[in-house]
């Protein structure tokens, strides 16, 4: 079984081929390393940008979501206080029936205040309702930006990768890939912005 070349060997011809690099347009391939790590510098920054908006707006989707929790809360009490109320005012109403009739007048006042409570708790608890449902609209746009921020970090961490491989492995093609990543990212995390 033949075996393949010892690990000095792979170094020696690596730096032979350096060293011809050198001597052969060394720069062109210098300034082509240097654009694709600026370019990779750069996805870096673009991506660090994103994250904090990722993060920013996941922190807000759920704060709106707690808000929106909240009003749920206030909303279900208010029902409760309403549902009391109204059964106040059925007893009150099925006692005037089985009493006598001047017992049934006296009964009016108490029953009227019954009936306006809990019509009062199923107005304020509509509008309740209202704040929770915008609450929650809020919370889901914030996660459908943190979303797009998500794509777009993911984008441009590719971008980085192909940069830093087409350092090593001197391919334009790999290069510009990168670019198309990086690009691609840019796109994402702006529509978070906008959206």
């Amino acid at each position: 079984m033949e075996e393949g070349p010892e690990p000095h060997e792979w170094v020696e011809k690596a730096a032979e081929e350096h060293h011809h690099g050198h001597e052969h347009g060394s720069d062109a391939r210098g300034s082509e390393m240097t654009v694709s790590a600026v370019t990779a510098a750069v996805l870096a920054v673009l991506a660090a940008i994103g994250s904090l908006l990722s993060g920013h707006a996941v922190n807000q989707a759920i704060l709106e979501q707690t808000k929106a929790t909240d009003q749920w809360a206030i909303y279900q009490a208010k029902s409760t206080k309403s549902h009391v109320y109204q059964v106040g005012g059925e007893i009150i109403n099925a006692l005037s029936v089985t009493q006598s009739t001047t017992a049934s007048d006296s009964h009016g006042p108490s029953l009227r205040h019954f009936q306006e409570e809990s019509e009062r708790y199923d107005r304020e608890k509509e509008e309740v309702k209202k704040e929770a449902e915008r609450l929650e609209a809020e919370s889901q746009h914030e996660f459908h930006k943190h979303h797009q921020f998500a794509l777009g970090i993911a984008c441009v961490q590719v971008g980085i990768i192909l940069a830093s491989v087409s350092i090593l492995v001197r391919i334009r093609a790999i290069y510009y890939l990168s670019l198309v990543a990086g690009a691609a990212g840019l796109i994402w995390t702006v529509l978070g912005l906008l959206g």
